[in-house]
């Protein structure tokens, strides 16, 4: 063991296939893992959803079987870093591509309302307003990268401290 690193890691690795009946117990695995990780169950709450949203674009994005969800948490940088994987055609990803670079390239709060507005104007199943929401309510920076394997990576950086002192690592 490293003495100069005093950053606690954290790690989580889960595989399933895409079906909307996991959806649930993950997000419940993921709060009850995070309210015992953090001293801040409303934080536990909001990189649940986070993640939750992150397992429906997959579910819903996805065209075969097989998603992973890693996360991780590492104190000395005080962020939980979560990547959810899963195969998309180059199309999905060129889509994914266009809504992050819309939903970055605004304030988070904009990008959101701006999400449900168009979302509301659009005949389309697919609203396109999770990571929006992810971004605005857990502060996350959200980016992507596409391997030449077709699997889609989505990647967000959930900072731990919000300035208001009360989540701390247990």
């Amino acid at each position: 063991m490293d003495p100069t690193d005093t950053g606690q890691k954290i790690f989580v690795d889960l595989k399933f296939g895409p079906k909307w009946t996991y959806i649930s117990a993950v997000r419940t695995f993921v709060e009850n893992f995070m309210a015992i990780s953090l001293d801040n169950k409303k934080k536990a709450g909001i990189i649940a959803m986070s993640v939750n949203e992150l397992i429906e674009n997959a579910i819903k994005y996805s065209d075969m079987e097989g998603i992973q969800i890693k996360f991780q948490i590492i104190s000395n940088e005080k962020k939980i870093y979560v990547n959810v994987s899963n195969h998309a055609t180059s199309e999905e990803e060129q889509n994914l591509k266009k809504i992050l670079i819309e939903i970055n390239s605004r304030p988070p709060l904009e990008a959101y309302m701006n999400r449900m507005k168009a979302t509301l104007d659009s005949f389309s199943d697919k609203s396109s307003i999770g990571l929006a929401r992810i971004r605005y309510e857990s502060k996350a920076e959200i980016s992507h990268t596409f391997s030449d394997d077709g699997f889609v990576n989505v990647h967000a950086a959930i900072p731990i401290d919000d300035g208001d002192n009360e989540n701390e690592l247990v």
